[in-house]
């Protein structure tokens, strides 16, 4: 107690009374580590110096039980000066940490802080032994220290673990091998991906968004069906980062499907890889399906499309294919583009009469004056049956003098349900 209440005392840490108050509380042995423990619960900054150098000298296997005891009665500052003696000294079994982590009421932060600064100690076996014990907060920061000790020829250990039945272990070992970008891990990944845990099926996703090379496209784009928002997301950046070409024809059945989450997530991978040449793949392998599954495809990609996939629509809009134009006119309905006034009034000028209806709608529901000139002009020479379509497109963009441009064209119009919309569009 003499020595001990000199160290506490003494403003001078190196005094020379101080260090052989040090030196003889070392040579007295294992007798008073309790004391030197208890001692650090007031000891000021320079006392814990010169009492845990006392307490580093003494640890050992066999007084290793009284340092777990400090951890489970003391206090804060107990614990944190014994975890700084078991941190600075090797003389006993690394192990210990880690069975001491079962003792009840024992401060596991400080025993994990000693493990995470003697982890070069450890094999990764015994570690992750350890690790399934725990409870999820220490099972996590073992964790941590398990990717700090992980090496490619852990790859094995890890990999066959993935199929265990503990999910939040195996979160963890995913995010660990999503350091090693190597195909045997991409592979291991990827059977991850079907599992019916959604939080693995998240985790193996953001493991693959953080490496490189290619992935299996196919099952991904599958995940954009997902029921799981977050999935959806995940598997969205891994197809964009992986920027595979053959993406884009795994991108169909999704573009198709009835749920709109999942072709607005294809549409948000084909505006980041799409250009004009995929889009008229997706064009051409859709035309003859149904027209509603056209429709729902054409929606999708109007109105969720970014620019590239706008850009790649005003160049199919002057495709020699009929369908592709058909169907590159019918994306430009529902994005209301002001980039494609122009060529749409050219449209107005095709041979297929439905690319002509669709491009006078599209540009109507614009509304863009310019196209003005055009509509004015095709009252003359457009069939009676597109006449209903021109006249309403002109009562909406056109102003009251164009009122008695449109009269004489009525009586042309012989279906009462068109003469009594375009009457509406006129007043």
């Amino acid at each position: 107690d003499r020595l001990i209440q000199q160290i506490k005392s003494t403003n001078e840490p190196l005094s020379e009374e101080t260090l052989k108050s040090v030196a003889k509380l070392k040579s007295l042995g294992p007798g008073v580590i309790q004391p030197v423990i208890q001692a650090l619960a007031d000891a000021d900054k320079n006392a814990t110096v010169a009492l845990v150098d006392v307490l580093s000298t003494l640890v050992s296997n066999k007084t290793f039980p009284q340092f777990v005891e400090g951890l489970c009665d003391g206090g804060p500052r107990i614990s944190a000066g014994i975890a700084w003696a078991l941190t600075s000294s090797r003389s006993y079994t690394p192990g210990l940490l880690l069975d001491a982590l079962n003792a009840k009421g024992v401060s596991k932060s400080a025993l994990v802080d000693v493990i995470q600064a003697q982890r070069e100690r450890f094999n990764l076996r015994e570690l992750l032994k350890a690790a399934y014990a725990q409870e999820p907060n220490e099972k996590a920061a073992l964790f941590r220290v398990i990717a700090d000790v992980a090496a490619p020829d852990s790859l094995g250990e890890l990999t066959s673990r993935l199929e265990g039945k503990d999910p939040i272990a195996r979160m963890h070992i995913i995010n660990i091998l999503s350091k090693f970008n190597q195909p045997e891990v991409k592979r291991a990944l990827q059977t991850q991906l079907r599992d019916n845990n959604k939080m693995i099926r998240s985790a193996a996703l953001a493991a693959l968004a953080r490496m490189d090379g290619p992935v299996d496209v196919a099952t991904i784009c599958h995940l954009l069906r997902d029921p799981e928002i977050d999935v959806q997301n995940r598997a969205i950046d891994v197809l964009i980062r992986a920027n595979d070409p053959d993406t884009i024809k795994h991108l169909i059945p999704v573009l198709k499907d009835e749920n709109e989450y999942a072709r607005r997530a294809a549409v948000e991978v084909l505006n980041e890889i799409g250009d004009a040449r995929s889009v008229k793949f997706l064009l051409a392998a859709i035309k003859d399906d149904d027209w509603w599954v056209r429709s729902r495809a054409g929606d999708a990609l109007g109105k969720i499309g970014g620019p590239k996939v706008i850009d790649a629509v005003l160049q199919l809009a002057r495709d020699k294919d009929d369908d592709i134009r058909r169907g590159a006119i019918e994306i430009l309905n529902q994005t209301k583009d002001e980039r494609a006034v122009g060529l749409l009034i050219d449209s107005t000028k095709d041979n297929d009469w439905w690319v002509c209806e669709r491009s006078v709608d599209a540009l109507a529901e614009i509304g863009n004056r310019r196209a003005l000139p055009r509509l004015v002009e095709m009252l003359a020479t457009t069939p009676a049956r597109s006449l209903g379509v021109v006249i309403r497109a002109v009562g909406k963009l056109g102003e009251p003098k164009n009122v008695e441009q449109l009269l004489p064209f009525l009586s042309r119009i012989t279906t009462p349900s068109d003469r009594a919309g375009v009457v509406a569009s006129i007043s």
